[in-house]
């Protein structure tokens, strides 16, 4: 008995291995093909499950209800369903004693609670719901036993004490794992974001910006453009109000671009106080449109720098086409040479010019 248990337990976390492998290797993977083999792997753990029962006084039993019970509490029906809907079948054709009380009450039931009960994952976070939660899905499923075959008041009684502690065994060890594995999958991600992100405004640093510049402009023939930000007069604020009071600002500034971020807009921070804007699948027109929004929203805004005292600022922007066969060095250049146009010319102000030798300047004057 302590054997088929144990090989139960083994199929779960090799399950939970192969899971884990598949979200390493996600962003190389179709989306669909990602999804069958998640579904493939679930249903083929539950499914080997049968044929390897646990026997308690004659009865046969398995742990097949784990994996479902944890798709549903930390995945969503869309997954949980067809896979529910696959073993069941697979329960179908294997036939035997008990076929339709197994799928009903050790299949159906435990994952249709679950499913309820921890929709979205939003019903509680203690441990001691989640033992509710294993001890209602054990009850579904061993309970009706009374019911159901010859002796079932004497076998419930003689198994329940082995059978509930081998269940809640069982899911506390995954459960251990799955936390592990949450818990090193975020930490995954602080280091990322700590790595790709500018930790004063939380923008893009300037490698992973032109890093995501450089993949989508190879994936689309759209049109693309760069634009570079400057703080006007930024040195005498932070001679004024200190440096502490600027990076207060560059923080909110920072805020203000993220509102425009989407696939297609992306700004980083390129260095001191200043930013750069990448915009993809869109127009000249649109872009600048972008861009202006962006210019009032900063102009608009007080930035406090205490209780009862203020400061407005403005931004100077040099926009540049990054065309597709365009060194991605040489599209920054061209904008940074209309930032500096855009300066000369009074500050506040949309700088344009096309890509080519002959420069054609076109000032945009603010509000």
């Amino acid at each position: 008995m302590l054997q088929s248990i144990l090989s139960n337990l083994s199929i779960i976390l090799l399950m939970h291995l192969i899971i884990q492998a598949l979200k390493n290797y996600r962003k190389r993977l179709p989306n669909m093909l990602y999804l069958f083999l998640l579904v493939m792997t679930v249903s083929a753990s539950v499914i080997t499950m049968f044929y390897l029962p646990i026997e308690f006084e004659g009865y046969r039993v398995d742990l097949r209800m784990i994996p479902l019970i944890f798709l549903a509490y930390f995945g969503n029906w869309r997954l949980t369903l067809p896979i529910l809907l696959i073993v069941s079948v697979w329960r179908v054709l294997i036939g035997g004693v008990g076929t339709i009380p197994g799928i009903l009450f050790g299949l159906i039931g435990p994952t249709l609670l679950t499913l309820a009960v921890y929709k979205n994952n939003k019903f509680s976070s203690s441990y001691l719901d989640k033992i509710l939660l294993l001890t209602a899905c054990w009850f579904i499923s061993d309970f009706p036993i009374i019911f159901i075959i010859p002796n079932g008041l004497e076998i419930f009684k003689s198994i329940f004490i082995l059978r509930y502690t081998s269940l809640l065994g069982a899911a506390s060890v995954l459960y251990y794992f799955v936390l592990l594995e949450r818990k090193r999958y975020n930490l995954n991600n602080q280091l990322e974001f700590i790595a790709w992100h500018d930790s004063l405004t939380k923008l893009l640093n300037r490698n992973k910006f032109f890093e995501i510049v450089e993949e989508k402009r190879k994936a689309t023939n759209e049109n693309h453009y760069l634009s570079m930000v400057d703080l006007d007069y930024f040195k005498k604020l932070n001679d004024t109000y200190g440096h502490v009071v600027g990076d207060q600002i560059l923080s909110e500034i920072g805020s203000i671009y993220k509102n425009y971020e989407n696939e297609y807009v992306k700004v980083g921070r390129y260095g001191g106080e200043e930013f750069i804007i990448y915009q993809g699948h869109t127009n000249f027109d649109q872009a600048v449109q972008c861009l202006e929004s962006i210019q009032k929203e900063i102009r608009t805004t007080p930035f406090y720098i205490d209780e009862d005292l203020s400061t407005y600022v403005t931004v100077s922007i040099g926009i540049a086409e990054l065309k597709k066969d365009m060194n991605l060095q040489e599209a920054v250049k061209l904008a940074d040479q209309n930032l500096y146009i855009a300066k000369e010319k009074g500050r506040d102000k949309i700088e344009a010019s096309e890509v080519h030798t002959k420069r054609i300047s076109i000032t945009i004057g603010a509000e």
